[in-house]
């Protein structure tokens, strides 16, 4: 299966799927969307995948939607056929699968990349990372982060980060519940990291979020 727009390896029983358009900050296109998913089935499927690692290549993880590309539909039949046909699909395999999810942060988590990392079972930043549910300032909500953020984070500073987009250091995401962990850049590691070791251990989260969804 070719992917175009990330990269996919298995290594030491971690399934590593890089977003790979640091050009425009790993922005989540038509593209990305449709090989993310890709990757997220050959990982689910895999036999030698335990744990599941999202990060992105270059200075972020993601900008969030590109909205060069998707901020102009010209038809409402357009706009349908990519959320239908590409991002639901997405978060659909997200929610299938059933391996731990590790998001590694480095750099702006925004928009959907910031709802990516939220909707992971653990989520490890770099202290240089900012995040925020930035889609309000283009006229696009963050509708995933209302989905599944009162799970997880603080209520009340969901609702104020999707309604002002203002962004989160590290430190203030894991106070608010959307990080883990927070450290330096150079203690990033894409594998092994003893979080990632612990999750081979444990049952992973995705049957519960497919319930509290209604995925399942």
């Amino acid at each position: 299966m070719k992917l175009e727009n990330v990269q996919y390896v298995v290594t030491n029983n971690i399934a590593r799927i890089e977003m790979n358009r640091p050009q425009v900050l790993n922005a989540l296109s038509k593209g990305m969307f449709r090989d993310l998913r890709r990757a997220l089935v050959l990982a689910t499927e895999s036999m030698d995948a335990q744990v599941v690692e999202i990060t992105g290549a270059g200075k972020a993880f993601s900008a969030g939607l590109d909205v060069r590309e998707v901020g102009g539909f010209k038809s409402r039949t357009e706009a349908r056929e990519f959320v239908y046909g590409l991002v639901k699909p997405f978060w659909d395999q997200l929610f299938k699968c059933e391996k731990p999810v590790i998001s590694l942060v480095d750099g702006p988590a925004y928009g959907a990349g910031a709802e990516i990392a939220l909707a992971s079972d653990i989520v490890i930043a770099s202290t240089e990372s900012t995040f925020a549910f930035s889609g309000g300032r283009v006229g696009a909500l963050c509708s995933m982060s209302g989905v599944i953020g009162p799970f997880l984070m603080n209520g009340r500073k969901l609702v104020e980060m999707n309604l002002t987009g203002t962004p989160l250091s590290a430190t203030e995401a894991m106070n608010y519940g959307l990080v883990n962990h927070s450290v330096r850049r150079e203690e990033l590691t894409p594998f092994p990291t003893p979080a990632s070791n612990e999750s081979e251990k444990q049952t992973s989260q995705r049957q519960r979020w497919r319930q509290r969804t209604g995925n399942s």
